[in-house]
């Protein structure tokens, strides 16, 4: 078995792994024959035994201490560490950014319909199955979903990394980012529907919390209706018209904020115009 998987394994670590399995079967094999031959002959081969067997021994658990090293440094011993975000974005920012804060789900298809909101966040990632990221033209950064180890890309299966990794660039932008996860059925391949659905939640509620948005790209025929139900429930579909025409009536009016309409200049002229409508309704009398 060992010899089996030392052949179908690529990653250095886990081939390592298999080494020392195979080592340390090895070792206790020749530690057996020495007790069947001393049982079989009576020769006093007794050092056979002590050497193979403590070789044996100490080869699994250099194996044994190479795993655990390894589930330490991919978190699997720790809670995933949530960035701090000291600042949650102010009503008068929220107004000024037409992008919903919160979690969203959109069908795989109409992506590329977000395009024209893009320019309204502080920041936009990618994370998906796709080299060519759709829906943005751009992205500040792209997170690949595979398992090959490449470089920017995340292996499906740790959930717990992906979280920290889209939770830390929010932080470090400081809120108002965009996040497209395009690659739902990647991750369901590779966890079960409750722990993906247990990072979806988490996400959602760090995106309202820094006034970020998260859009999740779906395909409805992948997945069971109560599959579908639950995660609408949870993240309900994108209102792709209606955060378009918001961000239509923030381009056109938005720059105005209400900071430049009560100048001191503005609110004399305003006072101006007050009085000049109380004088015309006293003349009325």
């Amino acid at each position: 078995m060992s010899l089996k998987y030392l052949r179908i394994l690529e990653t250095p670590l886990s081939r390592r792994l298999a080494y020392l399995a195979m080592t340390s079967s090895v070792f206790s094999t020749i530690g057996s024959l020495g007790v069947v031959v001393e049982s079989a002959t009576g020769l006093r081969i007794w050092w056979v035994m002590a050497a193979f067997f403590t070789l044996a021994y100490v080869t699994m658990l250099f194996a044994i201490f190479t795993y655990l090293r390894l589930l330490r440094e991919l978190g699997g011993g720790e809670r995933p560490r949530i960035p701090e975000f000291s600042s949650v974005p102010s009503p008068e920012e929220s107004k000024k950014n037409p992008l919903p804060a919160g979690g969203f789900t959109i069908p795989a298809s109409e992506l590329p319909r977000i395009k024209p909101i893009c320019n309204f966040a502080t920041a936009t990632l990618y994370v998906g199955r796709n080299t060519k990221a759709g829906g943005c033209p751009e992205f500040d950064r792209k997170i690949w979903i595979t398992r090959i180890g490449a470089p920017d890309s995340i292996d499906p299966s740790k959930l717990h990394v992906l979280q920290g990794e889209i939770m830390r660039f929010t932080s470090e932008k400081g809120g108002g980012v965009l996040v497209i996860l395009d690659g739902l059925e990647h991750l369901l391949l590779y966890n079960d529907f409750r722990s993906v659905m247990k990072l979806l939640s988490a996400l959602r509620d760090y995106m309202i919390l820094t006034g970020s948005t998260l859009i999740v790209a779906i395909e409805e025929d992948t997945l069971q209706k109560t599959q579908l139900s639950i995660l609408r429930r949870e993240l309900p579909p994108f209102n792709i018209d209606k955060v378009l025409t918001d961000a239509e009536r923030v381009a056109l009016f938005g720059v105005i904020s209400r900071g430049e309409i009560e100048k001191p200049g503005n609110k004399e002229k305003k006072n101006r115009e007050e009085s000049a409508g109380e004088g015309t309704t006293t003349q009325g009398l």
